[in-house]
């Protein structure tokens, strides 16, 4: 079957995020919002007559989680990642949000110091903060525009005997890296030294445009893989992100048990009925219209570079190794922040993230999402290319 991304379609009466929250930022009147991570595809049609035929039956009281909701996930991890898991070592929660601060209760005390990676998806702060912990940062460094651990200071936030814990985004958002085995493997080792829990936030790990390049951090040797918890979602993948339905994953019984254990006591103990059925209808009749999903984000990546390199060299983006969130590099402009935001709504009427609320690495980018059909990302280009050269010439 052929799916088609090309078409554009108008998502105004919806109660969209995107589109319709009262945000100027992002949606004043006229604006292109390419910000939160959802996608203006549509669904995948066996999603939508799966949630029809739910929604046919007129009562929409508490569910239970069939047999086959945790199975769906054992098969595609089996199909996609080649890897054996058991139904036993997951549970579910409404969001991997939710199940980050879950785990940040149940494994950690307050006070105590967590790590994070910036520029970095900015709940991962949050989320700790709100917790009453303490985040740590080891800042990825980056090198035209590919990032890289550093590993010196890696090691030394993890020494500190106060660090419980490592938040990481395997593939990282907003920077598109997906992390080699022999990275996360020496990660692993680290925090195996150190006596630090890995919390892997593996939400966009379908997303990859090179088929076999991510490794799951639950697939790693056993001595690492039994010190971590995995957060996975069709969400992202699948653009269902609104039906708040997730997956958490670890082969430790006792990592298993103390988070089922907080997640019962902080009330996170049910999922949304039609999240069940988007979530089995995706993972069982899925992988073709993924397959050719990629394809497409892939050539908006390319596409977005190719532009910015051709006709405006003042701005730049590296083709991401995964996700659809391009991360654009503004600081040959040499604006401040508070500028560069208002050039992108007020000249150029689009709406991007600030890529400082990523964190003090990310001023002077902005995050873009580029799953949208190419005609919707072309025009918003041509408006980031006409605001920008008349800045320029404004400048000189």
């Amino acid at each position: 079957m052929k799916y088609v991304f090309d078409a554009v379609v108008d998502r105004k009466g919806t109660d969209s995020l995107k589109w319709e929250s009262n945000q100027p930022e992002y949606n004043r009147e006229g604006m292109i919002p390419l910000w939160v991570a959802d996608m203006d595809f549509t669904c995948l049609p066996a999603i939508t007559e799966a949630l029809s035929k739910r929604a046919a039956h007129p009562i929409y009281g508490y569910g239970i989680k069939p047999d086959a909701f945790f199975g769906s996930l054992k098969e595609w991890i089996h199909r996609r990642f080649a890897v054996e898991v058991e139904t036993s070592w997951m549970t579910s929660i409404a969001g991997v949000i939710p199940a980050m601060h879950v785990a940040i209760d149940a494994f950690t005390s307050p006070g105590d110091k967590i790590v994070v990676q910036p520029p970095v998806y900015h709940p991962f702060f949050s989320a700790v903060e709100h917790r009453g912990r303490q985040v740590v940062e080891n800042l990825l460094l980056e090198k035209d525009g590919r990032y890289e651990i550093d590993w010196d200071d890696l090691e030394a936030k993890l020494r500190d005997p106060q660090a419980k814990l490592l938040l990481l985004c395997s593939p990282h958002n907003p920077v598109g890296r997906v992390w080699t085995r022999d990275e996360l493997i020496r990660m692993g080792d680290l925090c195996v030294k150190n006596g630090v829990l890995v919390i892997s936030d593996e939400i966009h790990a379908d997303l990859v445009y090179e088929k076999g390049s991510h490794t799951p951090y639950y697939a790693l040797p056993s001595e690492l893989a039994n010190q971590s918890v995995t957060l996975l979602a069709a969400s992202k993948t699948f653009n269902i992100a609104g039906l708040f339905t997730s997956f958490v994953l670890t082969q430790n019984s006792e990592l298993l048990r103390a988070f089922k254990t907080t997640a019962a006591r902080m009330g996170h103990e049910l999922v949304n009925i039609f999240g069940i059925e988007a979530t089995i209808a995706a993972y069982q009749h899925g992988e073709e219209w993924l397959d050719q999903l990629l394809p497409y984000l892939h050539e908006n990546a390319k596409f977005i570079h190719q532009f910015l390199q051709e006709r405006l060299p003042q701005v730049s983006m590296r083709v991401p190794e995964a996700t659809y969130l391009g991360w654009i590099d503004f600081r040959k402009l040499n604006l401040p922040q508070k500028d560069l935001l208002q050039l992108l709504q007020q000249k150029a009427r689009i709406g991007m993230q600030d890529g400082a609320i990523f964190g003090q690495a990310g001023t002077g980018f902005c995050r873009i999402n580029y799953a949208c059909p190419r005609a919707l990302l072309q025009e918003g280009l041509e408006r980031l290319e006409k605001a920008v050269l008349e800045h320029v010439e404004l400048s000189r």
